[in-house]
């Protein structure tokens, strides 16, 4: 298969607020923030590469495991990296010498909530002197989507060095989340300590505008800037509406695109399994049927142990909850009929937009079943500059 340009910016190309965050202090507390291209998690892994250079103890903390992969990918060598949840859980058994707490459930096989009230209980009367000065420096990304307790108790177990990068604006996962604020006080940082990294590198304009209007209005995170017009003609954003017999020319197009641009990665970004198994399925069987050399097809739902390609083009297939920090030159939004934006979920749906449009570096296209009631139309732009409709 192909190999896509998949590799991370020398440090002569990084703008001068990204070299204001990489040449902060490795000792300390650090908060980044910034919204979707910014760079942030670019800066989080050249953290991570300097301090491997200088032969420092350090961990790679991300919350999801695709954003794990695609990390260690991206960063070339072996990364020092884990999901946050199984690194606390080992870190605190080890200063414990016990399971770490946890809110039982009634369904055994579900997975237990871990009882953060008992863990900062314990964590107050543990003796981090000893510790402190073997501790590894941290370095957290899309750091608003750990719950604030997780923050209190790294600061009561010793953990001195923190590199954090976030984004209020991308709390998409469902339960506790950070604020920027909460963050500020757990680091004990005032808010002119935190720098903002303001400049989208991974949209072009047209894009960029399209993520914009699904942006909530948070101040606390606020929006890149929008990029200046490019010198050549780009794709503009298009929601597409199809019919059931349409379907199949959907998927062939999508094979098609890979085939001619193999290089390319394109994502289809689905709003669960049901959905994502139907257009991953529908890729298999007519790319086993086509007329042409087969497309590298991937897949990844929760659970699954799988590698994924994100240095090789091809179509990967995922559900939205995992494409936070990640990266693809086309992505598709598979049905967004199947969003709910009553008012209940109004805010979180946006953001879902918000950050999904966010992942394309060259084009985006909208996908939605035709149907009598779509109540996602309520945050759909009207606009035909922004969203071309079809």
């Amino acid at each position: 298969m192909a190999e896509r340009r998949f590799q991370l910016p020398g440090i002569q190309d990084l703008s001068k607020e990204q070299e204001s965050v990489r040449a902060l202090p490795f000792e300390g507390q650090h908060l980044i923030i910034g919204g979707p291209g910014t760079g942030k998690s670019v800066m989080a892994l050249l953290r991570a590469k300097a301090l491997a250079d200088e032969e420092f103890d350090y961990r790679f903390l991300v919350f999801n495991h695709l954003l794990l992969q695609s990390s260690r990918r991206l960063f070339g060598n072996e990364l020092r990296s884990q999901q946050w949840q199984s690194w606390f859980i080992s870190v605190f058994k080890e200063g414990f010498r016990r399971d770490l707490p946890r809110i039982s459930s009634a369904n055994s096989s579900q997975w237990s909530p871990f009882d953060w009230e008992e863990i900062v209980k314990l964590c107050e009367s543990y003796d981090a002197d000893n510790d402190a000065r073997k501790r590894p420096f941290l370095i957290i990304d899309e750091g608003q989507d750990m719950p604030p307790p997780f923050y209190e108790a790294l600061v009561l177990l010793g953990f001195e060095n923190i590199f954090l990068v976030a984004d209020q604006n991308q709390q998409i996962e469902d339960g506790e989340n950070s604020s920027r604020q909460d963050l500020e006080d757990a680091l004990g940082l005032d808010a002119d300590d935190t720098i903002e990294l303001t400049e989208n590198y991974r949209n072009h304009l047209a894009i960029a505008r399209l993520a914009r209007a699904f942006y909530t209005g948070d101040p606390a995170s606020p929006p890149p800037k929008l990029p200046d017009p490019p010198p050549y003609e780009v794709k503009k954003p298009i929601l597409f509406t199809y019919r059931p017999e349409q379907f199949c020319p959907v998927i062939d197009r999508m094979l098609k695109m890979a085939i001619n641009s193999p290089r390319k990665l394109i994502g289809i970004l689905c709003p669960n399994n049901k959905v994502r198994e139907k257009f991953y399925g529908a890729l298999v069987s007519q790319n086993k049927t086509a007329g042409h050399s087969p497309v590298m097809l991937t897949t990844f739902s929760s659970g699954d142990k799988h590698e994924m390609p994100f240095d090789e083009g091809g179509v990967m297939v995922i559900n939205t909850q995992a494409c936070k920090g990640l990266e693809f030159d086309t992505v598709f939004l598979a049905d967004i009929d199947q969003f709910r934006c009553d008012a209940q979920n109004l805010e979180r749906t946006k953001k879902l937009f918000y950050v999904m449009i966010a992942r394309a570096t060259e084009h985006v296209i909208l996908l939605r079943q035709q149907s009598d009631e779509m109540t996602v139309d309520a945050i759909i732009p009207k606009d035909s500059t922004v969203l071309e409709i079809k």
